[in-house]
């Protein structure tokens, strides 16, 4: 039976967050899978207030990532003129006054910014699928893809993107059932070939996306 979190760990779960802890460490410390911690998190927070935080962790580290390449260009150029320290760091704090206030987009916590390629940049044919996963179909073993924006973790992605019909599949069996409504079941595919084989007819559903743990594989 897939564990279960406790109404202490939920509580502990969201303070954890709130106080800064990334899901990452979340998920490590409470033995959890990041889509666990996510899932308890947006039920215990709500959406609007898990998105608000999120978003406001990434200008923080926009901010952050901005003010360490200002403080090493400035550094160089206090070796090849003649500047004092005092002179970069006001200077510094005013550019930093100035660039608060910008907009960027909304991304969730786990996701690399240096690694937000197009998303159509990793095609089904680069990935590294392992030979047994899962995947979970209705009852009647019909395929149930769902839009790529019902997933938080791809929230950085442009609209058209996040409208993309998409389907997931699972490596962790035990992850994929506690994913699985009393509606649903899970299959097991022993050859992940088959996706290659029916990605024409894949895509005659609509289905251009395939979530595989953390990567978004494009049929």
């Amino acid at each position: 039976m897939p564990k279960k979190v406790s109404e202490i760990q939920k509580q502990k779960i969201s303070e954890s967050f709130i106080n800064g802890l990334e899901i990452k460490e979340i998920s490590e410390i409470y033995k959890f899978s990041k889509q666990t911690i996510i899932k308890q998190l947006k039920n215990t927070l709500g959406d609007k207030e898990f998105n608000s935080i999120n978003k406001k962790r990434a200008i923080n580290s926009e901010l952050e990532k901005t003010k360490s390449i200002k403080i090493k260009n400035d550094e160089k150029l206090l070796s090849q003129k003649n500047i004092s320290k005092d002179d970069i760091n006001t200077n510094l704090e005013k550019e930093m006054i100035e660039n608060t206030f910008f907009e960027i987009p909304p991304i969730v916590t786990e996701i690399d910014l240096e690694n937000q390629r197009d998303i159509t940049s990793k095609s089904l044919t680069e990935a590294n699928l392992p030979k047994l996963v899962y995947m979970i179909v209705d009852k009647n073993i019909e395929l149930e893809p769902k839009l790529l924006k019902e997933f938080p973790e791809w929230s950085f992605l442009s609209e058209n993107d996040l409208n993309r019909k998409t389907i997931q599949i699972f490596s962790d069996q035990k992850l994929a059932k506690q994913t699985c409504s009393k509606n649903q079941k899970l299959i097991k595919i022993t050859n992940t070939n088959v996706f290659l084989i029916a990605s024409k007819n894949l895509k005659l559903k609509g289905i251009s996306r395939i979530i595989f743990e953390d990567s978004l594989l494009a049929l």
